[in-house]
């Protein structure tokens, strides 16, 4: 009897014994996968997510496309979608637990320029792209339209200065991608230029930053630091870093063709011959940074 008494001793002892360390394995895959899911990066890829748009199921897709091409290029930041609050519930728990990005829910920017007679509806929402001046808790943002789609790393952008884009067309910079620091003053000026209706041609976020970075022409263009560490200024960026689909067309005649086109979509006041710059600018920039 004395001799059950022990076995079953010693079988209750393992059996505590092996529990307890199926509990804390468990508790250390919880806290290693809490600790994955907390990582905060001090620096940004950003895209906003706004509806009614004739294409907003289209918008959805291409965004979750490009946030899989920056977590398959193992982008050191965090990827942020900027989202209004009608976007679909479950368009937003597929991004934050399918494509890892963070979401942060904002009000619609009221747009003061609709009334203008060259307004475009479409463009009616995208001054939403200023909340991204709103994201303090990162120290660079790199701010993109959903139809971007990333070939490779482009982390050393977050080496940029206080605002950085690529002119497309040779006079204008274009909103598709853009480095910024976030800035609760800056925000709050851009709100304040809403408020008394600062110049703006397309009445867009295309038009409206144009204006507010004037003299982004005149800036340096922007070279990666040897040592990482970030620049002060505004820059003009190289223009690999917003290349068009068209830039890769076959022949000259189409080259030149889709060229005018895409950029009178973008830019009324364009020309050939401005058009035919960007093709010297290409083959000058976009060389040294695709090697």
């Amino acid at each position: 009897m004395a001799e059950r008494q022990q076995q079953r001793k010693v079988v209750g002892l393992r059996l505590w014994r092996n529990l307890l360390f199926v509990a804390f394995v468990l508790l250390a895959v919880q806290s290693a996968i809490g600790g994955e899911e907390k990582r905060h990066f001090k620096n940004a890829y950003a895209a906003m997510m706004y509806m009614g748009t004739p294409r907003d199921y289209e918008f959805y897709v291409a965004l979750r496309v490009m946030l899989r091409s920056l977590v398959r290029l193992k982008v050191e930041a965090d990827l942020v979608v900027i989202a209004s609050l009608d976007v679909p519930r479950r368009w937003i728990e597929a991004m934050k637990h399918e494509d890892g990005a963070k979401v942060v829910m904002v009000k619609n920017m009221e747009n003061p320029y609709k009334q203008q007679a060259n307004f475009d509806n479409r463009f009616k929402l995208t001054l939403n792209k200023l909340y991204a001046w709103s994201l303090i808790d990162y120290d660079r943002v790199v701010m993109l339209d959903s139809d971007n789609l990333f070939l490779q790393n482009t982390d050393e952008l977050f080496q940029c200065g206080q605002f950085c884009a690529v002119f497309i067309n040779p006079c204008i910079f274009h909103t598709g991608l853009f480095v910024l620091q976030p800035s609760l003053e800056v925000f709050n000026n851009m709100r304040h230029e809403l408020a008394i209706k600062r110049a703006n041609p397309d009445g867009a976020d295309q038009g409206f930053l144009s204006g507010y970075f004037s003299d982004l022409l005149d800036r340096p263009m922007f070279h990666p630091t040897p040592n990482g560490s970030k620049l002060d200024g505004n820059y003009r960026l190289p223009l690999g870093y917003q290349m068009d689909a068209s830039y890769y067309c076959k022949s000259e005649a189409s080259l030149e063709h889709t060229m005018w086109s895409q950029q009178c979509n973008h830019f009324p006041k364009c020309t050939v011959v401005e058009a035919m710059v960007l093709v010297v600018l290409a083959c000058v920039t976009i060389g040294p940074l695709m090697a």
